[in-house]
Protein backbone atom coordinates (compact mmCIF):
# COMPACT_ATOMS: atom_id res chain seq x y z
CA UNK A 1 0.00 0.00 0.00
CA UNK A 2 3.08 2.20 -0.05
CA UNK A 3 2.39 5.48 -1.89
CA UNK A 4 -1.10 4.22 -2.79
CA UNK A 5 -2.90 6.79 -0.66
CA UNK A 6 -0.47 9.53 -1.65
CA UNK A 7 -1.25 8.94 -5.34
CA UNK A 8 -4.97 9.02 -4.55
CA UNK A 9 -4.29 12.20 -2.60
CA UNK A 10 -2.74 13.77 -5.71
CA UNK A 11 -5.77 12.83 -7.78
CA UNK A 12 -8.31 14.07 -5.23
CA UNK A 13 -6.97 16.70 -2.85
CA UNK A 14 -5.68 18.95 -5.61
CA UNK A 15 -9.09 18.87 -7.27
CA UNK A 16 -11.45 18.80 -4.31
CA UNK A 17 -12.04 22.55 -4.18
CA UNK A 18 -12.75 22.80 -7.90
CA UNK A 19 -14.83 19.61 -7.86
CA UNK A 20 -16.81 20.97 -4.95
CA UNK A 21 -17.35 24.18 -6.94
CA UNK A 22 -18.72 22.05 -9.78
CA UNK A 23 -21.01 20.20 -7.39
CA UNK A 24 -22.14 23.40 -5.67
CA UNK A 25 -23.14 24.83 -9.05
CA UNK A 26 -25.58 21.96 -9.67
CA UNK A 27 -28.30 23.65 -7.54
CA UNK A 28 -28.00 26.70 -9.80
CA UNK A 29 -28.34 24.47 -12.87
CA UNK A 30 -31.42 22.70 -11.46
CA UNK A 31 -33.11 26.06 -10.92
CA UNK A 32 -32.51 27.02 -14.57
CA UNK A 33 -33.43 23.78 -16.34
CA UNK A 34 -36.60 21.75 -15.80
CA UNK A 35 -36.68 17.99 -15.12
CA UNK A 36 -37.92 17.52 -18.70
CA UNK A 37 -34.83 19.22 -20.15
CA UNK A 38 -32.63 17.11 -17.87
CA UNK A 39 -34.41 14.05 -19.23
CA UNK A 40 -33.71 14.96 -22.87
CA UNK A 41 -30.05 15.71 -22.13
CA UNK A 42 -29.73 12.46 -20.18
CA UNK A 43 -31.08 10.48 -23.13
CA UNK A 44 -28.45 12.10 -25.39
CA UNK A 45 -25.66 11.41 -22.88
CA UNK A 46 -26.82 7.81 -22.40
CA UNK A 47 -26.64 7.14 -26.14
CA UNK A 48 -23.22 8.80 -26.28
CA UNK A 49 -21.93 6.87 -23.24
CA UNK A 50 -22.72 3.54 -24.89
CA UNK A 51 -20.81 4.56 -28.02
CA UNK A 52 -17.84 6.00 -26.10
CA UNK A 53 -17.04 2.68 -24.42
CA UNK A 54 -16.74 0.88 -27.77
CA UNK A 55 -15.13 3.74 -29.70
CA UNK A 56 -11.56 2.55 -29.06
CA UNK A 57 -12.49 -1.16 -29.23
CA UNK A 58 -11.35 -1.35 -25.58
CA UNK A 59 -7.69 -0.94 -26.55
CA UNK A 60 -7.49 1.98 -24.11
CA UNK A 61 -7.28 -0.62 -21.33
CA UNK A 62 -4.04 -1.86 -22.91
CA UNK A 63 -2.23 1.48 -22.56
CA UNK A 64 -1.26 0.67 -18.97
CA UNK A 65 -0.02 -2.87 -19.64
CA UNK A 66 3.08 -2.85 -21.94
CA UNK A 67 6.49 -2.49 -20.29
CA UNK A 68 7.75 -0.08 -23.00
CA UNK A 69 6.33 3.42 -23.45
CA UNK A 70 6.83 3.07 -27.21
CA UNK A 71 4.36 0.19 -27.31
CA UNK A 72 1.88 2.16 -25.20
CA UNK A 73 2.13 5.07 -27.64
CA UNK A 74 1.42 2.73 -30.54
CA UNK A 75 -1.66 1.49 -28.70
CA UNK A 76 -2.75 5.10 -27.99
CA UNK A 77 -2.58 6.01 -31.68
CA UNK A 78 -4.44 2.80 -32.53
CA UNK A 79 -7.17 3.92 -30.13
CA UNK A 80 -7.44 7.33 -31.81
CA UNK A 81 -7.84 5.72 -35.24
CA UNK A 82 -10.63 3.51 -33.88
CA UNK A 83 -12.31 6.50 -32.22
CA UNK A 84 -12.43 8.55 -35.42
CA UNK A 85 -13.94 5.64 -37.34
CA UNK A 86 -16.55 4.96 -34.66
CA UNK A 87 -17.53 8.64 -34.38
CA UNK A 88 -18.06 8.95 -38.13
CA UNK A 89 -20.13 5.77 -38.32
CA UNK A 90 -22.23 6.69 -35.28
CA UNK A 91 -22.92 10.14 -36.67
CA UNK A 92 -24.16 8.74 -39.98
CA UNK A 93 -26.48 6.22 -38.31
CA UNK A 94 -27.94 8.26 -35.46
CA UNK A 95 -28.40 11.48 -37.42
CA UNK A 96 -30.07 9.50 -40.20
CA UNK A 97 -32.51 7.83 -37.79
CA UNK A 98 -32.95 10.75 -35.39
CA UNK A 99 -36.70 11.18 -35.96
CA UNK A 100 -37.30 7.44 -35.47
CA UNK A 101 -35.36 7.46 -32.17
CA UNK A 102 -37.37 10.44 -30.97
CA UNK A 103 -40.59 8.57 -31.68
CA UNK A 104 -39.43 5.33 -29.97
CA UNK A 105 -38.51 7.09 -26.72
CA UNK A 106 -41.44 9.55 -26.96
CA UNK A 107 -38.90 12.38 -26.81
CA UNK A 108 -39.13 14.18 -30.18
CA UNK A 109 -36.74 16.95 -29.05
CA UNK A 110 -33.79 14.52 -29.04
CA UNK A 111 -33.81 14.47 -32.85
CA UNK A 112 -32.61 18.09 -32.96
CA UNK A 113 -29.47 17.39 -30.91
CA UNK A 114 -28.06 14.13 -32.29
CA UNK A 115 -25.94 16.07 -34.80
CA UNK A 116 -23.59 16.75 -31.85
CA UNK A 117 -23.17 13.05 -31.11
CA UNK A 118 -19.97 12.37 -33.14
CA UNK A 119 -18.31 15.49 -31.70
CA UNK A 120 -19.12 14.43 -28.15
CA UNK A 121 -17.89 10.88 -28.76
CA UNK A 122 -14.56 12.13 -30.13
CA UNK A 123 -13.79 14.54 -27.28
CA UNK A 124 -15.00 12.19 -24.53
CA UNK A 125 -13.04 9.23 -25.94
CA UNK A 126 -9.87 11.31 -26.29
CA UNK A 127 -10.30 12.30 -22.64
CA UNK A 128 -10.27 8.58 -21.75
CA UNK A 129 -7.09 7.95 -23.78
CA UNK A 130 -5.24 10.88 -22.18
CA UNK A 131 -6.49 9.73 -18.80
CA UNK A 132 -4.92 6.29 -19.29
CA UNK A 133 -1.63 7.68 -20.59
CA UNK A 134 -1.22 10.14 -17.72
CA UNK A 135 -2.06 7.36 -15.24
CA UNK A 136 0.62 5.16 -16.80
CA UNK A 137 3.16 7.97 -16.37
CA UNK A 138 1.89 8.59 -12.80
CA UNK A 139 1.24 12.26 -13.62
CA UNK A 140 -1.71 12.41 -11.31
CA UNK A 141 -1.36 16.15 -10.78
CA UNK A 142 -1.94 16.92 -14.47
CA UNK A 143 -4.72 14.36 -14.62
CA UNK A 144 -6.51 15.79 -11.59
CA UNK A 145 -6.39 19.30 -13.04
CA UNK A 146 -7.82 18.00 -16.32
CA UNK A 147 -10.74 16.52 -14.38
CA UNK A 148 -11.22 19.90 -12.71
CA UNK A 149 -11.29 21.71 -16.05
CA UNK A 150 -13.93 19.31 -17.32
CA UNK A 151 -16.11 19.51 -14.20
CA UNK A 152 -16.04 23.25 -13.61
CA UNK A 153 -16.20 24.40 -17.24
CA UNK A 154 -19.18 22.12 -17.89
CA UNK A 155 -21.16 23.59 -14.98
CA UNK A 156 -20.22 27.21 -15.76
CA UNK A 157 -21.20 26.80 -19.41
CA UNK A 158 -24.48 25.13 -18.43
CA UNK A 159 -25.35 28.15 -16.30
CA UNK A 160 -24.25 30.64 -18.95
CA UNK A 161 -26.17 28.85 -21.72
CA UNK A 162 -29.25 28.51 -19.53
CA UNK A 163 -29.30 32.21 -18.69
CA UNK A 164 -29.35 32.98 -22.41
CA UNK A 165 -32.00 30.39 -23.24
CA UNK A 166 -32.86 27.33 -21.16
CA UNK A 167 -33.04 24.23 -23.37
CA UNK A 168 -31.48 20.77 -23.57
CA UNK A 169 -28.92 22.20 -26.02
CA UNK A 170 -27.27 24.19 -23.21
CA UNK A 171 -26.79 21.02 -21.16
CA UNK A 172 -25.47 19.05 -24.15
CA UNK A 173 -23.09 21.64 -25.65
CA UNK A 174 -21.62 22.44 -22.24
CA UNK A 175 -20.71 18.75 -21.86
CA UNK A 176 -19.06 18.78 -25.30
CA UNK A 177 -17.09 21.94 -24.50
CA UNK A 178 -16.10 20.62 -21.05
CA UNK A 179 -14.40 17.57 -22.55
CA UNK A 180 -12.79 19.65 -25.33
CA UNK A 181 -11.20 22.07 -22.85
CA UNK A 182 -10.02 19.23 -20.60
CA UNK A 183 -8.47 17.43 -23.60
CA UNK A 184 -6.57 20.55 -24.58
CA UNK A 185 -5.22 21.02 -21.06
CA UNK A 186 -4.17 17.36 -20.72
CA UNK A 187 -2.46 17.38 -24.11
CA UNK A 188 -0.17 20.13 -22.82
CA UNK A 189 0.70 17.76 -19.97
CA UNK A 190 2.00 15.15 -22.42
CA UNK A 191 4.46 17.37 -24.30
CA UNK A 192 7.51 15.49 -23.00
CA UNK A 193 6.11 12.27 -24.46
CA UNK A 194 5.82 13.56 -28.03
CA UNK A 195 9.14 11.89 -28.93
CA UNK A 196 7.49 8.49 -28.53
CA UNK A 197 5.38 9.25 -31.60
CA UNK A 198 8.47 8.50 -33.69
CA UNK A 199 8.11 4.86 -32.71
CA UNK A 200 4.55 4.59 -34.05
CA UNK A 201 4.29 2.38 -37.13
CA UNK A 202 1.42 0.59 -38.83
CA UNK A 203 3.25 -2.70 -38.42
CA UNK A 204 3.69 -2.35 -34.64
CA UNK A 205 0.10 -1.15 -34.25
CA UNK A 206 -1.11 -4.29 -36.06
CA UNK A 207 1.13 -6.51 -33.92
CA UNK A 208 -0.20 -5.01 -30.69
CA UNK A 209 -3.77 -5.13 -31.96
CA UNK A 210 -3.33 -8.88 -32.53
CA UNK A 211 -1.47 -9.40 -29.24
CA UNK A 212 -4.32 -7.85 -27.26
CA UNK A 213 -7.14 -8.92 -29.57
CA UNK A 214 -9.21 -10.31 -26.68
CA UNK A 215 -9.63 -6.74 -25.43
CA UNK A 216 -11.14 -5.84 -28.81
CA UNK A 217 -13.42 -8.89 -28.92
CA UNK A 218 -14.42 -10.01 -25.43
CA UNK A 219 -13.41 -6.73 -23.79
CA UNK A 220 -15.47 -4.60 -26.18
CA UNK A 221 -18.45 -6.92 -25.84
CA UNK A 222 -18.15 -6.73 -22.07
CA UNK A 223 -17.71 -2.95 -22.06
CA UNK A 224 -20.69 -2.53 -24.38
CA UNK A 225 -22.82 -4.67 -22.10
CA UNK A 226 -21.48 -2.75 -19.08
CA UNK A 227 -22.30 0.61 -20.61
CA UNK A 228 -25.70 -0.61 -21.75
CA UNK A 229 -26.41 -1.88 -18.24
CA UNK A 230 -25.53 1.57 -16.86
CA UNK A 231 -27.56 3.45 -19.46
CA UNK A 232 -30.45 1.01 -19.89
CA UNK A 233 -32.38 2.50 -16.93
CA UNK A 234 -32.45 5.84 -18.76
CA UNK A 235 -33.68 4.21 -21.98
CA UNK A 236 -36.31 2.12 -20.18
CA UNK A 237 -37.54 4.96 -17.98
CA UNK A 238 -37.96 7.09 -21.10
CA UNK A 239 -39.82 4.23 -22.81
CA UNK A 240 -42.16 3.26 -19.95
CA UNK A 241 -42.65 6.65 -18.29
CA UNK A 242 -41.80 10.20 -19.44
CA UNK A 243 -38.94 12.73 -19.62
CA UNK A 244 -39.81 14.12 -16.17
CA UNK A 245 -39.30 10.75 -14.48
CA UNK A 246 -36.07 10.36 -16.46
CA UNK A 247 -34.96 13.85 -15.41
CA UNK A 248 -35.48 13.06 -11.73
CA UNK A 249 -33.54 9.81 -12.15
CA UNK A 250 -30.75 11.68 -13.97
CA UNK A 251 -30.32 14.18 -11.12
CA UNK A 252 -30.45 11.41 -8.50
CA UNK A 253 -27.66 9.50 -10.23
CA UNK A 254 -25.60 12.62 -10.92
CA UNK A 255 -25.85 13.95 -7.36
CA UNK A 256 -24.67 10.65 -5.86
CA UNK A 257 -22.10 9.69 -8.49
CA UNK A 258 -20.26 13.02 -8.63
CA UNK A 259 -19.02 13.00 -5.01
CA UNK A 260 -18.50 9.24 -5.25
CA UNK A 261 -16.44 9.66 -8.41
CA UNK A 262 -14.15 12.23 -6.74
CA UNK A 263 -12.65 9.38 -4.72
CA UNK A 264 -13.81 6.24 -6.55
CA UNK A 265 -12.32 7.12 -9.93
CA UNK A 266 -9.01 8.07 -8.34
CA UNK A 267 -8.89 4.80 -6.41
CA UNK A 268 -9.71 2.84 -9.55
CA UNK A 269 -6.96 4.48 -11.60
CA UNK A 270 -4.29 4.20 -8.91
CA UNK A 271 -5.33 0.63 -8.11
CA UNK A 272 -5.07 -0.35 -11.79
CA UNK A 273 -1.59 1.14 -12.04
CA UNK A 274 -0.50 -0.48 -8.76
CA UNK A 275 -2.00 -3.88 -9.61
CA UNK A 276 -0.42 -3.85 -13.09
CA UNK A 277 2.95 -2.99 -11.54
CA UNK A 278 2.66 -5.71 -8.90
CA UNK A 279 1.62 -8.28 -11.51
CA UNK A 280 4.67 -7.44 -13.64
CA UNK A 281 7.01 -7.61 -10.62
CA UNK A 282 5.63 -10.53 -8.59
CA UNK A 283 3.20 -12.37 -10.86
CA UNK A 284 0.29 -11.81 -8.44
CA UNK A 285 -1.98 -9.12 -6.99
CA UNK A 286 -3.15 -10.69 -3.70
CA UNK A 287 -1.47 -8.19 -1.40
CA UNK A 288 -2.73 -5.01 -3.02
CA UNK A 289 -6.27 -6.41 -3.31
CA UNK A 290 -6.35 -7.39 0.36
CA UNK A 291 -5.06 -4.00 1.45
CA UNK A 292 -7.41 -1.95 -0.70
CA UNK A 293 -10.80 -3.67 -0.76
CA UNK A 294 -11.44 -3.94 2.98
CA UNK A 295 -10.50 -0.28 3.41
CA UNK A 296 -12.82 0.76 0.61
CA UNK A 297 -15.63 -0.77 2.65
CA UNK A 298 -14.48 0.88 5.86
CA UNK A 299 -14.14 4.34 4.32
CA UNK A 300 -17.16 4.24 2.00
CA UNK A 301 -20.02 2.78 3.99
CA UNK A 302 -20.72 5.59 6.48
CA UNK A 303 -21.47 8.40 3.96
CA UNK A 304 -24.01 6.17 2.23
CA UNK A 305 -25.78 5.42 5.53
CA UNK A 306 -25.98 9.15 6.27
CA UNK A 307 -27.19 9.84 2.73
CA UNK A 308 -29.99 7.26 2.95
CA UNK A 309 -31.22 8.92 6.15
CA UNK A 310 -31.17 12.49 4.79
CA UNK A 311 -31.65 12.11 1.00
CA UNK A 312 -35.13 13.58 0.56
CA UNK A 313 -34.55 16.58 2.83
CA UNK A 314 -31.13 17.12 1.30
CA UNK A 315 -32.44 17.22 -2.28
CA UNK A 316 -35.23 19.69 -1.56
CA UNK A 317 -32.86 21.92 0.41
CA UNK A 318 -30.08 21.90 -2.21
CA UNK A 319 -31.90 21.60 -5.53
CA UNK A 320 -35.33 23.06 -4.79
CA UNK A 321 -38.80 21.76 -3.97
CA UNK A 322 -39.34 20.50 -7.54
CA UNK A 323 -36.72 17.80 -7.00
CA UNK A 324 -38.20 15.95 -3.99
CA UNK A 325 -38.88 12.92 -6.21
CA UNK A 326 -35.22 12.86 -7.25
CA UNK A 327 -34.30 12.62 -3.56
CA UNK A 328 -36.59 9.63 -3.15
CA UNK A 329 -35.00 7.97 -6.19
CA UNK A 330 -31.51 8.65 -4.80
CA UNK A 331 -32.50 7.12 -1.45
CA UNK A 332 -33.65 3.95 -3.23
CA UNK A 333 -30.55 3.72 -5.43
CA UNK A 334 -27.98 4.41 -2.69
CA UNK A 335 -27.40 0.75 -1.63
CA UNK A 336 -26.66 -0.24 -5.24
CA UNK A 337 -24.32 2.73 -5.70
CA UNK A 338 -22.46 1.80 -2.51
CA UNK A 339 -21.89 -1.68 -3.95
CA UNK A 340 -20.57 -0.01 -7.11
CA UNK A 341 -18.24 2.20 -5.06
CA UNK A 342 -16.55 -0.64 -3.18
CA UNK A 343 -16.37 -3.10 -6.09
CA UNK A 344 -15.79 -0.90 -9.15
CA UNK A 345 -12.08 -0.14 -8.45
CA UNK A 346 -11.15 -3.83 -8.27
CA UNK A 347 -13.00 -4.64 -11.52
CA UNK A 348 -9.84 -3.42 -13.25
CA UNK A 349 -8.52 -6.86 -12.25
CA UNK A 350 -10.43 -8.28 -15.21
CA UNK A 351 -7.88 -6.47 -17.38
CA UNK A 352 -4.83 -7.09 -15.18
CA UNK A 353 -5.58 -10.82 -14.93
CA UNK A 354 -6.65 -10.90 -18.62
CA UNK A 355 -10.08 -12.34 -17.78
CA UNK A 356 -11.92 -10.61 -20.59
CA UNK A 357 -14.15 -13.61 -21.34
CA UNK A 358 -15.42 -13.74 -17.76
CA UNK A 359 -15.81 -9.97 -17.71
CA UNK A 360 -17.92 -10.16 -20.85
CA UNK A 361 -20.10 -12.90 -19.34
CA UNK A 362 -20.71 -10.84 -16.19
CA UNK A 363 -21.69 -7.76 -18.16
CA UNK A 364 -24.01 -9.64 -20.52
CA UNK A 365 -25.65 -11.29 -17.50
CA UNK A 366 -26.10 -7.85 -15.89
CA UNK A 367 -27.63 -6.39 -19.04
CA UNK A 368 -30.06 -9.31 -19.37
CA UNK A 369 -31.08 -8.91 -15.72
CA UNK A 370 -31.82 -5.21 -16.25
CA UNK A 371 -33.88 -5.92 -19.37
CA UNK A 372 -35.99 -8.45 -17.45
CA UNK A 373 -36.43 -6.18 -14.41
CA UNK A 374 -37.44 -3.09 -16.36
CA UNK A 375 -39.61 -5.00 -18.82
CA UNK A 376 -41.56 -6.80 -16.09
CA UNK A 377 -41.64 -4.23 -13.28
CA UNK A 378 -41.62 -1.16 -15.53
CA UNK A 379 -44.82 -2.39 -17.16
CA UNK A 380 -46.59 -1.90 -13.79
CA UNK A 381 -46.27 1.87 -14.26
CA UNK A 382 -44.65 2.31 -10.82
CA UNK A 383 -41.21 3.95 -11.08
CA UNK A 384 -40.49 3.59 -7.34
CA UNK A 385 -41.04 -0.17 -7.38
CA UNK A 386 -39.04 -0.46 -10.60
CA UNK A 387 -36.04 1.37 -9.15
CA UNK A 388 -36.24 -0.55 -5.85
CA UNK A 389 -36.04 -3.94 -7.61
CA UNK A 390 -33.29 -2.54 -9.83
CA UNK A 391 -31.27 -1.42 -6.79
CA UNK A 392 -31.60 -4.83 -5.09
CA UNK A 393 -30.54 -6.60 -8.29
CA UNK A 394 -27.58 -4.25 -8.62
CA UNK A 395 -26.32 -5.07 -5.12
CA UNK A 396 -26.53 -8.80 -5.80
CA UNK A 397 -24.75 -8.65 -9.16
CA UNK A 398 -21.94 -6.36 -7.99
CA UNK A 399 -21.56 -8.58 -4.94
CA UNK A 400 -21.12 -11.60 -7.21
CA UNK A 401 -18.43 -9.73 -9.18
CA UNK A 402 -16.63 -8.93 -5.96
CA UNK A 403 -16.62 -12.54 -4.75
CA UNK A 404 -15.28 -13.77 -8.09
CA UNK A 405 -12.48 -11.20 -8.32
CA UNK A 406 -11.40 -11.68 -4.71
CA UNK A 407 -11.18 -15.42 -5.29
CA UNK A 408 -9.25 -15.09 -8.57
CA UNK A 409 -6.79 -12.65 -7.00
CA UNK A 410 -6.08 -15.11 -4.19
CA UNK A 411 -7.31 -12.67 -1.55
CA UNK A 412 -10.53 -14.52 -0.75
CA UNK A 413 -13.81 -12.89 0.33
CA UNK A 414 -13.75 -13.71 4.07
CA UNK A 415 -11.94 -10.53 5.19
CA UNK A 416 -14.15 -8.35 2.99
CA UNK A 417 -17.36 -9.90 4.33
CA UNK A 418 -16.19 -9.44 7.92
CA UNK A 419 -15.25 -5.83 7.16
CA UNK A 420 -18.66 -5.18 5.59
CA UNK A 421 -20.58 -6.61 8.54
CA UNK A 422 -18.41 -4.89 11.15
CA UNK A 423 -18.49 -1.45 9.57
CA UNK A 424 -22.18 -1.63 8.67
CA UNK A 425 -23.03 -2.32 12.31
CA UNK A 426 -20.65 0.41 13.47
CA UNK A 427 -22.15 2.92 11.00
CA UNK A 428 -25.71 2.19 12.14
CA UNK A 429 -24.78 2.54 15.82
CA UNK A 430 -22.91 5.83 15.33
CA UNK A 431 -25.71 7.27 13.16
CA UNK A 432 -28.45 6.51 15.75
CA UNK A 433 -28.50 10.15 17.01
CA UNK A 434 -29.14 11.30 13.44
CA UNK A 435 -31.95 8.77 13.00
CA UNK A 436 -33.51 9.98 16.24
CA UNK A 437 -33.18 13.60 15.09
CA UNK A 438 -35.00 12.82 11.84
CA UNK A 439 -37.71 10.92 13.75
CA UNK A 440 -38.47 13.82 16.12
CA UNK A 441 -38.35 16.36 13.27
CA UNK A 442 -35.33 18.47 14.16
CA UNK A 443 -34.51 21.40 11.80
CA UNK A 444 -32.48 20.40 8.76
CA UNK A 445 -29.44 22.54 9.62
CA UNK A 446 -29.28 20.92 13.05
CA UNK A 447 -29.47 17.50 11.37
CA UNK A 448 -26.53 18.49 9.17
CA UNK A 449 -24.57 19.39 12.30
CA UNK A 450 -25.34 16.03 13.89
CA UNK A 451 -24.32 14.27 10.67
CA UNK A 452 -20.99 16.12 10.69
CA UNK A 453 -20.27 15.21 14.32
CA UNK A 454 -21.10 11.54 13.76
CA UNK A 455 -18.89 11.48 10.64
CA UNK A 456 -15.94 12.86 12.61
CA UNK A 457 -16.52 10.25 15.31
CA UNK A 458 -16.69 7.42 12.76
CA UNK A 459 -13.54 8.35 10.87
CA UNK A 460 -11.53 9.01 14.02
CA UNK A 461 -12.47 5.51 15.17
CA UNK A 462 -11.36 4.09 11.80
CA UNK A 463 -8.11 6.04 12.00
CA UNK A 464 -7.19 4.74 15.44
CA UNK A 465 -8.23 1.10 14.84
CA UNK A 466 -6.58 0.53 11.44
CA UNK A 467 -2.75 0.53 11.87
CA UNK A 468 -1.98 0.27 8.15
CA UNK A 469 -4.33 3.08 7.17
CA UNK A 470 -3.03 5.23 10.03
CA UNK A 471 0.63 4.70 9.13
CA UNK A 472 -0.04 5.45 5.44
CA UNK A 473 -1.92 8.66 6.28
CA UNK A 474 0.78 9.78 8.71
CA UNK A 475 3.47 9.05 6.12
CA UNK A 476 1.54 11.07 3.53
CA UNK A 477 1.19 13.99 5.94
CA UNK A 478 4.89 13.83 6.85
CA UNK A 479 5.78 13.93 3.18
CA UNK A 480 3.89 17.20 2.76
CA UNK A 481 5.50 18.93 5.78
CA UNK A 482 8.93 20.61 5.58
CA UNK A 483 11.67 18.54 7.26
CA UNK A 484 12.56 21.30 9.73
CA UNK A 485 9.08 21.04 11.30
CA UNK A 486 8.91 17.24 11.60
CA UNK A 487 11.25 16.83 14.59
CA UNK A 488 9.32 19.03 16.98
CA UNK A 489 6.00 17.57 15.78
CA UNK A 490 7.32 14.07 16.51
CA UNK A 491 8.39 15.22 19.99
CA UNK A 492 4.82 16.34 20.57
CA UNK A 493 3.67 12.83 19.64
CA UNK A 494 1.66 13.95 16.63
CA UNK A 495 2.97 11.12 14.45
CA UNK A 496 2.69 8.23 16.88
Amino acid sequence: MASFLSNIFKLTTGTVLAQVVGILLIPVVTRIYSPEYFGVAQLFLSIAAVLVVISSLSYHYVIMLPEKDEDSMNVSVLCIVCILGTSAAAGAVFIGFSDWLGAVFETPMIADYLIWLPVFITFNSLFVILNRWLSRKARYGVLSKGIVVNSVSTRVLQIGGGLIIASPLGLILSSVAGFALADLFMLFGTQEDVSHLKSVTMRRMRELAVRYREFASYGTAGNLANSMSWELPAFMLAYFFNPTVLGNYALAIMAVKLPMAMVGTAISQVFYQKASEEMNQTGGVKTVVQEVHTRLIAVGIFPFIIFIILAEDLFTFVFGANWLTAGTYAQILAPWLFAVFIVSPITTLFGVLEKQKTYSCFEVMTLCAWVVIFSVVGATGNPLLTLAIFSIGGMLIWGAKSVYLLRESGAGSRDSMLSLGRHLLLSIIISLPLMLGVYVGLPLLLLFGIAGITAVAYYLLIFFTDPLLRSELIGMIQGSIPTKHIDWMERLGLFR
